[in-house]
């Protein structure tokens, strides 16, 4: 299992690496173009797309990861049922979105960008990465997303070329995000079934176990992406461009955490219907090594953010790599509280993870803002730092009552000690 588990990380993280570079790149060279106030248009755009792909969503994609690997027959059932469901819920989110573009922002250019940029969320049903993340064929995950990307970069490098150009970014999501579905489809068919059964279908297992992930996940996103959001709405375009531009950079390399904890959820599903103990040693072990990766790389953070800041973006960014030094504390706090996040999951006390993500962003959205007021950008980064950690506490003493004290064959040995 663990040659498996590495094998299918690598697959990923290479995947991940190499989209996430050509991805940066195409935003480094917007930045170039529109300067810190249009590339603060397009991040806090780019922000407001995440939240409401977050409702498409609704968690059904790690729920629907969790049951596949517990039981694969099911795999033709929950994928009509979540493509059912993401289908209902974009219609939602295009139409929410809209009405607050339409009413509530100010300036055409801002308001066509998001009504553009919101055509992507009709074909997120149809990405069914999560269908090959339960079967741990991480290779179709990773192939998805590298033809999301590349498209996404290619429009932005061939068909941008000066500052009249803002709505092709939106055309871009839109090309990648279609095409990956297709193509997503097409290896579904081709490796589980060669018939999609469309007609429509609904549990309320499905909406009982999906939605506290789906919240949860929606209070991350308001705690990261909406960072960006909220700093937009009290900050001047220059600060928000900086701070969103080290926000970029955090996220991409926080992607990289996710991923990891992705790739272990299906093991860690396995593992906990085992009750013979391995479910906590595999925590173990993996503890051992992110705590390790999670020193190392933070400290390397620190030193070369204001470096980074300036490669990626230009001189002028400069200001925004005090905000990211605070960001790498954030990042090495959500590194290791995945473990107990996605243990919970993992073990079906989903509603624990949402109240400990509830929490954290709750506490982020009152700070970033009173942080930005007393000390800048670099305060409402301090603060996002500070949401992270309290997540990872409550993480961690959550889990340590439900998860390793709770199983019967479980030994005192074999406990994770926290």
């Amino acid at each position: 299992m663990g040659f498996s588990l590495f094998k299918n990380f690598l697959s990923l993280a290479g995947a991940e690496a190499f989209t996430k570079l050509i991805t940066f790149a195409a935003f480094a060279y917007l930045a170039r173009i529109y300067g810190p106030a249009g590339f603060g248009y397009i991040e806090w755009a780019a922000a407001v797309l995440m939240c409401a792909s977050l409702i498409v969503d609704q968690g059904f994609s790690a729920y629907g990861t969790r049951e596949i690997a517990k039981d694969p027959e099911q795999t033709s059932d929950l994928v009509t049922e979540i493509v059912t469901a993401r289908f209902i819920f974009a219609g939602i989110s295009y139409f929410i979105l809209a009405i607050c573009a339409l009413q509530f922002v100010n300036g055409a250019v801002l308001r066509n960008l998001l009504l553009i940029y919101g055509l992507s969320l009709w074909m997120l049903p149809l990405l069914l990465m999560w269908v090959f993340q339960g079967h741990d064929r991480m290779n179709f995950v990773a192939i998805a997303q590298i033809i999301r990307q590349t498209i996404f970069v290619g429009v932005i490098f061939i068909f941008v070329r000066k500052s009249d150009d803002l709505y092709i970014v939106g055309f871009a999501e839109v090309a990648g995000v279609s095409l990956a579905a297709l193509v997503s489809v097409w290896l579904y068919r081709r490796k589980f079934t060669e018939r999609i059964n469309w007609k429509p279908k609904l549990s309320t297992k499905l909406f009982r176990e999906g939605l506290p992930i789906g919240l949860s996940q929606m209070f991350w996103v308001i705690k990261m992406f909406g960072a960006t959001i909220i700093i937009g709405l009290v900050a001047t375009a220059e600060d928000t461009g900086y701070f969103a531009g080290a926000l970029r950079i955090y996220i991409a390399l926080h992607t990289f955490v996710w991923l990891y904890y992705a790739n272990l959820l299906p093991s860690l599903s396995r593992e906990w219907e085992k009750n013979d103990g391995s479910f906590s040693k595999l925590i173990k072990n993996s503890m051992r090594i992110v705590l390790l990766l999670s020193i190392t790389g933070g400290i390397i953070w620190i030193f070369l953010s204001p470096y980074a800041m300036t490669i990626a973006y230009g001189q002028e960014f400069l200001k925004g790599g005090i905000a990211l030094q605070w960001m790498a504390g954030a990042c090495m706090a959500a590194a290791i509280s995945g473990h107990f996040r996605y243990g919970l999951i993992a073990a079906g006390f989903q509603n624990k993870e949402m109240v400990i993500s509830a929490l954290s962003s709750i506490i982020a959205v009152v700070l970033i803002p009173f942080g930005y007021f007393q000390a800048g950008i670099s305060g409402a980064a301090a603060a996002l730092c500070f949401a992270e950690i309290v997540a990872l506490i409550a993480a961690a003493l959550i889990s340590n009552r439900l998860l390793f004290n709770t199983r019967v064959l479980l030994s005192k040995e074999n406990c994770l000690e926290i």
